[in-house]
Formats: C-alpha cells, sequence, structure tokens
C-alpha cells in the first residue's frame, strides 16, 4: 500500500465541511472524493477544495466507480452511520467514523461485525483523546503517578450558542453530543472503566434547548472507584474549557486537569517533589505537556492511518468504542429510568 493513503468523505453538512480542510491538511492523506446527497454542497466543495467534477459524487457506488480509494470517512448524521460504514467496509474501505459510532449499540455492533468480516480497520473519531493534556495525564496515570485511581470528578459547564439545528431540538443534547467527549476520557485517558452509572437531568428556566442542557451522572468502576460528572450547556457563569475540568485522585496523591495545565498535589513531598518533567507552583507540581506531531482530528487520521499501515487495531477501534457508546446510552437509560443501570444490560441489548 502506497504511503499516500486514497480517502473518500461521506457528509458534506456542516461538521462534514469543516472536515475537508482537516484532511487535506493531513500528512500521508490525499482527500480523493467527496460524497453528499446535496448537489450545491457538492459543488461548495469542488470550489473550496478545488476537486474535480469526477471527485463529486451522490453515493458511495459512484465514488467506488471512479477510481482506487483507500478509506473512508463518515461523517453524516449518526442514524446514517451503519448504512455508510457498512457498504464501505464491504467494499474494502478501512473506515473513520465520526463519534458517536451509532445510534444503539446493536447498529453499532453491526459495523464493527461488518468490518471484522471484511478485514479492514474501523475506527471512531474520539478527537479529544489527541490533545497535549489528555495524552499527558494519560501517561502519569499508566505511570503509576497518583498510584491506583479511587476517585474521579469532572465539571464542565460553556452557554453553547448553535443559532439553531438539531442540537437545540435534541431530546438529551448535552449527553449525546457534549459528555460522550467526558465519558470517552474517562475510558480512555483515566482508564476507569464504568460498570454501572445512575444519572439525572433537567433543563433550567434560562435554557435554550428544547431537551435537558444539564446533567450529573455517578459512575462506578468493578474495583469500586467512583466517577462523578457535572455538565451544563446553559452556564450563568465561569465556564470550563471544553474539555472540562478534573480532579483525579489515587492512592498516592491528585492530578489536577483544567484549562490546558495538568498538575499534582503528592501524597508525600518526599517521595514525588523531583517528578520528571514537572516544577513547583504555589505547592504543587506542574507539569510540561506532551508535544505530539498532530492534535485533535489530525490526530484521530493520523493514529487511522497508523493502524491500517500496522495492520492493527487503533487506539479508538469500533470494538473499544462500543464500550464508550454504551456508557452514553446508560447514561441515558438511567435518566429515562429514574435508577441505576448497568453497562452489561446496555451491551447485551438488541435494540
Amino acid at each position: 500500500m502506497s504511503e499516500q493513503l486514497r480517502i473518500v468523505q461521506v457528509g458534506l453538512g456542516g461538521w462534514g465541511a469543516s472536515w475537508m480542510q482537516i484532511v487535506k491538511d493531513a500528512p500521508g492523506w490525499e482527500l480523493a472524493a467527496v460524497v453528499d446527497i446535496d448537489r450545491k454542497r457538492l459543488a461548495d466543495a469542488g470550489a473550496q477544495m478545488g476537486l474535480r467534477e469526477d471527485q463529486l459524487h451522490e453515493s458511495l457506488e459512484a465514488a467506488f466507480a471512479g477510481g482506487h480509494l483507500d478509506a473512508c470517512l463518515v461523517v453524516v448524521p449518526p442514524e446514517a452511520h451503519a448504512d455508510v460504514a457498512i457498504a464501505a467496509t464491504r467494499g474494502g474501505l478501512h473506515c473513520l467514523v465520526e463519534k458517536p459510532l451509532a445510534n444503539s449499540v446493536a447498529a453499532a455492533k453491526s459495523i464493527v461485525d461488518a468490518a471484522d468480516a471484511a478485514g479492514v480497520r474501523l475506527m471512531v473519531n474520539q478527537n479529544y483523546r489527541y490533545r497535549r493534556a489528555p495524552r499527558t495525564v494519560k501517561k502519569l496515570i499508566a505511570g503509576g503517578t497518583i498510584g491506583e485511581v479511587g476517585a474521579v470528578n469532572i465539571q464542565f459547564r460553556k452557554a453553547a450558542h448553535f443559532g439553531g439545528g438539531f442540537r437545540e431540538q435534541m431530546a438529551h443534547p448535552l449527553v449525546l453530543d457534549m459528555a460522550i467527549h467526558h465519558f470517552d476520557q474517562l475510558r480512555g485517558t483515566v482508564g476507569f472503566e464504568p460498570v454501572e452509572v445512575t444519572a439525572r437531568s433537567w433543563n433550567p428556566k434560562w435554557s435554550w434547548f428544547d431537551g435537558d442542557a444539564m446533567a450529573s451522572a455517578v459512575f462506578r468502576a468493578a474495583n469500586g472507584a467512583v466517577a462523578t460528572y457535572a455538565g451544563s450547556w446553559v452556564a450563568q457563569g465561569a465556564d470550563t474549557t471544553w474539555d472540562g475540568d478534573w480532579r483525579i485522585e489515587g492512592t498516592d496523591g491528585e492530578l489536577h486537569w483544567a484549562d490546558n495545565s495538568v498538575s499534582l498535589s503528592p501524597q508525600s513531598v518526599f517521595t514525588s517533589v523531583f517528578v520528571p518533567g514537572a516544577r513547583e507552583e504555589h505547592g504543587r507540581l506542574v507539569f510540561d505537556l506532551l508535544k505530539l506531531e498532530a492534535e485533535d482530528r489530525q490526530g484521530s487520521l493520523a493514529a487511522f492511518r497508523d493502524a491500517i499501515l500496522a495492520d492493527a487495531d487503533g487506539e479508538t477501534s469500533g470494538r473499544d468504542n462500543l464500550r464508550t457508546l454504551a456508557t452514553v446510552l446508560a447514561v441515558r437509560l438511567s435518566i429515562e429510568r429514574g435508577k441505576t443501570v448497568t453497562l452489561d444490560e446496555v451491551l447485551s441489548s438488541s435494540a
């Protein structure tokens, strides 16, 4: 396989339109074709990206007929992810799918099974993982800096105005469209695997969302560790970054991750004051963030390319991402039922 991989992007809506430049700028990738059912979007994409008419298609089948392709980027609405991704894998294309992988566990499993049957790589764009701060946190936790993680507290606050559109009409906009990033970080960055969750959501009087824009959740891991989440998309006061504000407590101290900064409050200054890559500031050890060759969505594309070339599962493989999706759906189900829900129940669902 050549080093330059040819990718077709399916979906050119608001988020999809921004993806094209990301792909074009990504080393090792060529935006070989785009697909959308809207002819105006296709024409705009051609003009914006300098694509030829024979690179603009109204169906994935037409794109297949247009020349050799290596991979597919799926940026259509979640309810259409399974149809597009399964068609792409059956055509021999590796797939990078925007989060969420699908709108149900059953649909997500059908994509994973199709990729396995075709022998292609399937990954989900969990782009928040590929940033300097979370990569730094992941390395510190994996290296035992705070010992065994026992408690995680996550605060997220934004006044998110999208100017109308599907988010402001969703039943659970914060949980399904935003908190999925934080729940995936809990798994992928902290290494906390929820086994059950108790959650609630509500919509304050000042909300401009139709559905609940505030939520809280308490997760439990198999080893008894607990993670708490409190989020708002209609914050009236101070806000956080999009990553949120994290306090991660372990047997040997606490990591605080907020505002693109990572610091340690060690349990014992005598054993932890000389941690490599850290400097003392006001009684805490502040770490230099890891340097990354590619971040955010370009980081996802780089990881996707590495997985293809190595013929190995990537960090955010479709199979691994089933648990991120199940975490989100378990939170929604707990909200709707008003009681605790286990991830095993969600993962075993045929719906």
